[in-house]
């Protein structure tokens, strides 16, 4: 292929390239993917005896324009983010369930027995992370059902349900914090024992983990659906 005309197979990906939003990973992958066919294309055309700039003209014609591709392109990157929004919550409500009690265990201090708005919030927390779990899993499943047997998912649904996960999350977040902070404020020994500490900077790190995840899912939503 002549470096001339290389330009015109360079500027389509560069065009679906910003027309697209979603895991960098996968995304650079679906494009390398999509450069290699149109080099293929353009490199049989020359073998036929198409000259370089029409050879690359009917390859990127024949591959697609942009308006044409993109959707598809889009609606795989979007499956997969809200697959990777739904898996991280999972796997870590899923450990956290368990490492929080370590939090605790052995601790060498005692006081006085919560007040009960103290413990209305631990119970709101744990019903929350419960909720979150919940539409994680069911999100995800039926995710994977739906473009597993070629279903469009509707854009405003997928939207909705991302947004409403996303709502419980942050009120979990708020309410996780909330409890630490009072946790702290009552049993003051909490603040200097290393599991509390460690406890705390890997649920901070883990929730900066799962919001990066849901701005990709949410910024990967096509606007038509996924299917």
């Amino acid at each position: 292929m002549q470096s001339g005309y290389a330009n015109l197979v360079d500027e389509h990906i560069r065009r679906l390239d910003g027309a697209l939003s979603g895991p960098r990973g996968l995304k650079r992958r679906m494009l390398a993917e999509a450069r290699d066919g149109l080099d293929d294309a353009v490199r049989d055309l020359r073998a036929a005896g198409q000259p370089a700039a029409a050879a690359q003209r009917q390859a990127i014609a024949e591959f697609g324009g942009v308006d044409e591709v993109a959707p598809a392109f889009q609606a795989e990157l979007a499956a997969s983010a809200a697959r990777v929004f739904g898996l991280r919550v999972i796997a870590v409500f899923a450990v956290s369930a368990f490492c929080s009690d370590l939090m605790w265990q052995g601790a060498p201090w005692s006081g006085p027995r919560p007040p009960a708005a103290y413990l209305l919030l631990s119970d709101s927390v744990d019903w929350l992370a419960r909720v979150a779990i919940g539409v994680a899993v069911l999100g995800s499943v039926a995710l994977w059902l739906a473009t597993r047997r070629g279903h469009a998912v509707p854009a405003r649904l997928l939207r909705g349900a991302m947004a409403g996960l996303v709502a419980v999350l942050t009120l979990l977040g708020a309410g996780a914090l909330a409890l630490f902070g009072w946790s702290a404020d009552m049993w003051t020994g909490a603040l200097t024992w290393p599991p509390m500490i460690v406890g705390g900077v890997v649920m901070t790190v883990a929730a900066g983990w799962i919001a990066r995840a849901a701005a990709t899912a949410v910024r990967s939503v096509p606007r038509r659906g996924i299917g």
